[in-house]
């Protein structure tokens, strides 16, 4: 247990200071890093040209400096970055890329720009959020050329379509190996906590994947060989958190109030890696086929599906008695987002809870209170 312990302390270390991984590679390597932010972003486009991509995921540090510039009322993701940028912890990011997914993402970077000087001038990715539409469809492909031609510029050479094959296949084979991950969790319920598991996988949004791979491989054989614990608790699944980890006192207090996670439908988790790239498809044609067809859906694109009836089949895919829906407050989108499955859930009968976030000061005797009544109600 001990080199599991070990080796999920690594996995934690990196995904707390993507800073020194990324210093680490720019030294060996001369390459520019590139912060990123938004799920939709591809980002083996960015690898192709020969840069390393790192998903900025703010932290749950106090934010200090950003108060004096973005109102508190504003989700705390991009408080957060505000804060992480005017005190210098994004300087070693050589760009910055953005997919235009809300208008408060737009006002993230103005802010950046206005109060911190030497933040590298953001670039956007502007993709379609109307998904059936063949003109929305071709537009997108338009944008993802015109991203493919800015990237060549900034890394100073073309992206071909090899290297642009090669990063696919190397994306794809460590969002497969996310995915042994998660089947292992969902056989041996309680085998790795759930705040142990975003870290792996916020490690493995930050570090040079090819880095990643070794790495996961290994913890997915200490895992196979781990015992299932004896009484692991009630499983559930966890949905939300979508531009930021889940928070660890959620997650922790989930277990500790008689809970395990089996599943989750969250940015750095399963979101991250539930949508493989096709590999047999042109390389640009992939990543816009892995865009249009994305596996869990989002608020940000307009799409037909129930959203409830995607997080409905999931928790019963992975036999939870029930799903904890993690809104973070004044995030406008995911509440459209739960308001449209709270009603599906109740229609199918699917046990469900809310538990509202916010940066600082949530309210976490209340969220214990809840979650302990919630497991009781689960347990009968």
């Amino acid at each position: 247990m001990d080199e599991l312990r070990n080796l999920l302390d690594a996995f934690g270390a990196i995904a707390d200071h993507p800073e020194k991984t990324a210093l680490a590679w720019k030294e060996k390597t001369g390459g520019k890093v590139v912060g990123v932010g938004g799920l939709d972003i591809p980002e083996p486009l960015v690898h192709a040209a020969g840069m390393l991509p790192v998903v900025l995921l703010g932290n749950e540090d106090e934010v200090t400096l950003a108060n004096a510039h973005v109102e508190m009322h504003q989700c705390g993701y991009i408080r957060s970055l505000v804060d992480l940028a005017l005190k210098d912890k994004l300087a070693f990011c050589d760009e910055l890329l953005f997919h235009d997914c809300c208008h408060i993402v737009r006002m993230l970077v103005d802010a950046m720009h206005t109060y911190k000087d030497g933040i590298p001038k953001a670039k956007f990715a502007y993709f379609s959020p109307l998904l059936e539409y063949e003109t929305a469809q071709r537009y997108t492909a338009s944008e993802m050329a015109k991203l493919r031609d800015t990237l060549g510029e900034a890394a100073g050479k073309p992206i071909t379509d090899e290297a642009l094959s090669e990063s696919i296949r190397l994306f794809n084979r460590q969002k497969k190996l996310f995915q042994k991950l998660y089947a292992l969790r969902q056989a041996k319920p309680g085998v790795i906590s759930g705040w142990d598991m975003t870290q792996v996988v916020a490690a493995g949004m930050v570090m040079p994947r090819e880095d990643s791979i070794p790495m996961l491989e290994k913890l997915c054989a200490l895992l196979e060989a781990a015992p299932a614990p004896a009484a692991p608790g009630i499983p559930v699944v966890v949905h939300g958190s979508l531009c930021e980890r889940c928070s660890r006192s959620v997650l922790d207090e989930i277990e500790a109030c008689g809970g395990v996670i089996v599943n989750d439908d969250l940015y750095v988790g399963s979101k991250y890696f539930n949508t493989l790239y096709k590999e047999d498809l042109a390389p640009m044609d992939a990543l816009l086929d892995a865009y249009l067809h994305r596996v869990s859906p989002c608020p940000t694109r307009y799409e037909e599906r129930d959203p409830g009836d995607y997080l409905a089949q999931l928790v019963s895919d992975s036999g939870a008695k029930g799903i904890i829906m993690v809104v973070v407050k004044f995030c406008e989108a995911h509440d459209y987002l739960y308001f449209t499955a709270h009603r599906r859930f109740e229609q199918l009968g699917v046990p469900e809870m809310l538990v509202e976030t916010v940066h600082e000061g949530a309210a976490e005797g209340q969220i214990k209170t809840r979650l302990q009544g919630f497991f009781e109600k689960l347990g009968v």
